[in-house]
């Protein structure tokens, strides 16, 4: 008859490759949707309007962050609105990426500290008693 303290210890670990498949299956799916963005266009920049001779937004432009020794780059886009919404599409999907990115990070940071806290246990399970 099993103690009550490798009971309970037999519970935990009969959890675990469950949670270890769905952490793998969570992994995938956000790398998945990171690639379909990225094939998709991912643009870096912010938007900018110009304003026509009655002061009102008329051309759009693209500006792009700046980088070490060089000019900010700016992208014409004009007025044409399935341009406009194609650029802002892809400012919303690059947007999206650094945010997945962000959660596979974390996702990543987690299974590691499980990896790391599995081997202590494995450790402890192993000593000599």
């Amino acid at each position: 008859m099993k103690k009550a303290h490798t009971a309970e210890l037999t519970l935990l670990a009969g959890e675990l490759p469950a949670l270890i498949q769905k952490m793998e299956l969570d992994m995938d799916a956000v790398a998945i949707r990171m690639a379909g963005l990225k094939n998709a266009g991912l643009v870096y920049a912010s938007e900018h309007w110009r304003k026509d001779q009655e002061g009102e937004p008329r051309y759009f432009y693209l500006i792009y962050p700046q980088k070490q020794g060089e000019q900010r780059r700016r992208e014409y886009v004009g007025c044409d609105q399935r341009k406009i919404d194609q650029a802002r599409a892809g400012i919303a999907r690059a947007k999206e990426y650094d945010e997945l990115n962000g959660s596979l990070t974390k996702l990543s940071r987690c299974a590691q500290r499980a990896s790391n806290s599995l081997r202590e246990a494995r450790g402890f399970l192993c000593a000599e008693h």
